[in-house]
C-alpha cells in the first residue's frame, strides 16, 4: 500500500501570487505544509488526496471538488459569495469566513468616516475653499441623525457601538432575532420596514443572498425620510443602480457612498464616476490585514486538524 501524503493546505489568491499568505501562516505555525495553484490549476505532481483545507479568495470553480479529502474551505475575507458561487462546489465540507478583530476596527473607521463626511456636510467646506467663501451660522444636530444598520454580523456590530458612543441614535437589523448589548436590533421584514422608515442614514452591511439581492431599491429608498444618505460596504449586487441614480436625482436621497460594485473595478465610464452625489471608494472599507489574518488561518488549520471547530462556521443555505 503507497505511503499516505503528509496532509497540505491549498492557497490561492485570484491573479496574485500567494507566496505573501504561505509564508505568513507557516510563520505561526511553522510545520504546515502549503502550496498554491500553478496557471489555476493544482500543481503537477501534487497529490489532490493530500488537500485537506483550501485559504483562498475567488477559487476556479470546480477546483474544490478535485479535491477529495477536503474538510474546510477557509475564505480569506468575511464574504463568501465567491465560495457558494461554485456550482460544483462540493456540498458536504465545511465553509468558513474570516473572523478578524482588524477588519471590524478597520470597517468602523470607514462607516464612521462616512457618516461623519455626510452629516458634517465637509464636501460643501470642499466648495467654500474653492470659492474662497466663509459661511456663517453653521450648525450641526447629531440629533436629526438616525442610522440603520442592516446586518448585525461581527462588522456591523463593532460599527454600531462606535456610531453609539458617539452620540448618534443607532438601530440595526437582521433577518433573524439577535440581541447586542446597547443597540436595539430588530429582524423580518416587518422590523426591515420599521427601521427604514425611521433612519435617514442607512448602512448596508448584508451578506449577499438570494434574499439580500436588490434589496437597496426605489421601495426601500422611498420609505427612508427624505434627504438621507445611503452607505453600502456589504455587496455591490445590494444596489438597483438605476433606482439609486433616480433616488439621487429627486432629492429623496442627498448622498451615497459606495465601496462595492457589481463589476470591479467600477468600469471606466460608468455614471456612478461622475455623478456628484456619489462617494466611490474601490473596496477597502475593511482591508486584510496579512499579519492578523494568517495568524487567525493558522488557528483554524490547528483547530480543524485537531477535531475542534472553527471560528467563523457558515451556514451555506443562509448564505451566512
Amino acid at each position: 500500500m503507497p505511503a499516505l501524503s503528509a496532509p497540505k493546505i491549498l492557497v490561492h489568491v485570484r491573479n496574485t501570487d500567494a507566496t505573501d499568505w504561505i509564508d505568513g501562516i507557516k510563520r505561526w505555525a511553522p510545520d504546515i505544509e502549503a502550496v498554491q495553484l500553478a496557471d489555476d490549476r493544482l500543481p503537477d505532481g501534487l497529490d489532490p488526496a493530500s488537500i485537506d483545507i483550501s485559504v483562498c479568495w475567488r477559487m476556479p470553480h470546480g477546483l474544490h471538488a478535485q479535491l477529495p479529502n477536503l474538510k474546510l474551505i477557509q475564505s480569506m475575507a468575511a464574504g463568501v459569495d465567491h465560495i457558494l458561487s461554485d456550482p460544483r462546489r462540493p456540498a458536504e465540507v465545511a465553509i468558513a469566513r474570516l473572523v478578524d478583530p482588524w477588519m471590524a476596527r478597520s470597517m468602523t473607521h470607514h462607516v464612521v468616516s462616512q457618516i461623519l463626511r455626510w452629516h458634517r456636510t465637509l464636501d460643501r467646506f470642499d466648495a467654500c475653499k474653492a470659492e474662497e467663501s466663509w459661511p456663517t451660522n453653521v450648525i450641526f444636530d447629531p440629533d436629526a441623525v438616525s442610522i440603520g444598520i442592516l446586518g448585525m454580523g461581527v462588522l456591523g456590530q463593532a460599527a454600531a457601538r462606535a456610531l453609539s458612543a458617539l452620540g448618534f441614535p443607532v438601530k440595526g437589523w437582521s433577518r433573524s432575532p439577535k440581541s447586542v448589548e446597547g443597540i436595539d436590533v430588530l429582524n423580518g421584514a416587518d422590523g426591515l420596514d420599521g427601521i427604514v422608515r425611521t433612519s435617514n442614514a442607512v448602512v448596508c452591511l448584508l451578506p449577499l443572498t438570494t434574499e439580500t439581492a436588490d434589496i437597496l431599491n426605489a421601495d426601500l429608498f422611498a420609505k427612508m425620510p427624505s434627504g438621507g444618505f445611503l452607505l453600502n460596504v456589504g455587496r455591490g449586487g445590494h444596489v438597483v443602480e438605476a433606482d439609486l441614480l433616480a433616488a439621487l436625482e429627486s432629492g429623496q436621497l442627498e448622498a451615497a457612498s459606495l465601496d462595492v460594485f457589481r463589476t470591479e473595478p467600477l468600469p471606466k465610464g460608468h455614471p456612478f464616476w461622475r455623478h456628484p452625489k456619489i462617494w466611490p471608494t474601490p473596496h477597502i472599507a475593511s482591508e486584510i490585514n496579512l499579519p492578523t489574518a494568517t495568524r487567525a488561518f493558522a488557528e483554524t488549520i490547528r483547530r480543524v486538524r485537531a477535531g475542534e471547530v472553527p471560528d467563523g462556521l457558515i451556514d451555506p443555505e443562509k448564505g451566512y
